[in-house]
């Protein structure tokens, strides 16, 4: 699995809540050491509302589907971020994850990042604004939707 195909994901994701990244290909290529690929299976849950695990994902390929409390919430596209909310807090996921098809993500947990953040800080700080800003959206997409229903 090559991370080109991750690079080229989150530049066609056309989407409000995208990764908004200023990494470029040279960039990712020195953050891919610190990324696990996961092969996503249907039917096989990425994540289960209520784990604790520290590690968010970015889908390069396939789409995934979000449910809380068995509620459908969301779906996520190739190029777009899952996880980040557990990843940042340590509190346990608010939903469970799951794939709609066959696909590809590519993992970072904490233990990982930080070690990132110690080699490569400005990647590390460009990586986190990216995440932040889509945690912002997010953020006040629930706010509004939490407001009018």
């Amino acid at each position: 699995m090559r991370v080109e195909q991750l690079v080229d994901a989150i530049a066609a994701l056309d989407s409000a809540d995208a990764l908004q990244c200023r990494l470029t290909l040279a960039d990712w290529q020195l953050l891919a050491p610190y990324l696990s690929v996961r092969f996503l299976k249907v039917g096989d849950a990425l994540m289960r509302e209520g784990d604790t695990d520290r590690e968010l994902f970015i889908v390069a390929e396939g789409e995934l589907e979000v449910r809380i409390q068995g509620n459908y919430i969301a779906t996520i596209k190739a190029g777009n971020v899952v996880g980040e909310g557990t990843f940042f807090s340590a509190s346990p996921r608010s939903a469970t994850v799951t794939p709609l098809q066959p696909g590809v993500a590519w993992g970072l947990n904490w233990e990982k990042f930080d070690a990132m953040t110690s080699k490569h800080p400005h990647l590390a700080v460009d990586l986190v604004k990216g995440l932040a800003a889509v945690l912002a959206i997010r953020m006040r997409e629930a706010l509004l939707v939490g407001q009018f229903t």
